[in-house]
């Protein structure tokens, strides 16, 4: 398995900054499972979502008796219209502090016109329109509480076109470009947000994807260390771009470029918001 040098990470900090609750959509395994993990650690309290609502229940309750923490085991479906508001609805009497979407794998050979339109459509709701919805949502809680933080889990599929990928590729460029154009929006707020363009990761999904096709799972990275590094990231980058794939030698200087771009940009926007509201 591929490893990450994963950076410092100040636990007692992070939770202060985004605790003390803690919604992760898409928890009950793999990387969402690692989050949870991970926060449950630091004494963020969790709220965990995903359709397998047996499985959240045994999650929580053994975070619950091995760090100490409170949680919320939620049933959705977030392939559903509507899924993400109803999130920010279902959560309106906790303090959170952290959202993490995490929610919105798609298998490999998936030919755009071989299936139902609806497949694709699904895949929307989850990976775009209930994203918005929940970061909407959860960042007016944020603004109003003065303080907050997003972690969303996009794929480096998002970095450019993808066949046999193409809504899961479209979807995750979405969710890419919607983080950096709102890490530049939330300057100065006290909100932060990441974006993590994740690569291949030897999780279930993975796992089950690939069943007897001989993968070699020693290419695919640790998903926790993945899940550390976008945690200790947070406030830090707009995205964390894991090397992989046929031109991952260019990764670091494609998210460099990535940062610079945005970060004229956002001079531009602040330039022009001036000049059109004297």
């Amino acid at each position: 398995m591929r490893k990450i040098d994963l950076p410092a990470f100040d636990a007692a900090a992070f939770a202060a900054a985004y605790g003390p609750w803690a919604v992760i959509a898409g928890a009950s395994e793999g990387t969402g499972a690692c989050y949870a993990r991970q926060l449950a650690a630091v004494g963020i309290n969790l709220v965990l979502v995903s359709r397998r609502l047996p499985a959240l229940e045994a999650l929580g309750q053994e975070l619950a008796a091995e760090h100490g923490i409170a949680f919320r085991a939620l049933s959705a479906d977030l392939t559903e219209t509507g899924a993400g508001s109803r999130l920010v609805e279902a959560t309106a009497d906790l303090d959170i502090g952290l959202y993490i979407s995490n929610a919105g794998a798609d298998g490999a050979g998936n030919s755009f016109f071989g299936v139902p339109v609806e497949r694709s459509l699904r895949l929307l709701t989850m990976n775009a329109a209930n994203v918005l919805e929940a970061v909407h949502g959860f960042g007016n809680r944020f603004q109003a509480r003065g303080k907050g933080g997003f972690v969303i889990m996009s794929s480096g599929a998002g970095l450019g076109g993808q066949p046999w990928l193409a809504m899961y590729s479209a979807t995750k460029a979405f969710e890419l470009n919607f983080v950096e154009s709102l890490w530049a929006e939330l300057d100065g707020q006290n909100i932060d947000i990441v974006g993590v363009a994740a690569p291949i990761m030897d999780t279930p999904t993975l796992r089950r994807a690939t069943e007897g096709l001989g993968m070699d799972y020693s290419i695919a990275y640790d998903p926790a260390e993945v899940c550390a590094l976008a945690l200790a990231m947070l406030g830090k980058e707009p995205l964390v771009i894991v090397p992989d794939g046929p031109d991952e030698d260019k990764i670091p200087q494609i998210q460099a470029d990535r940062k610079t771009r945005l970060l004229a940009l956002a001079e531009w926007g602040k330039a022009y918001t001036a000049a059109a509201t004297a």
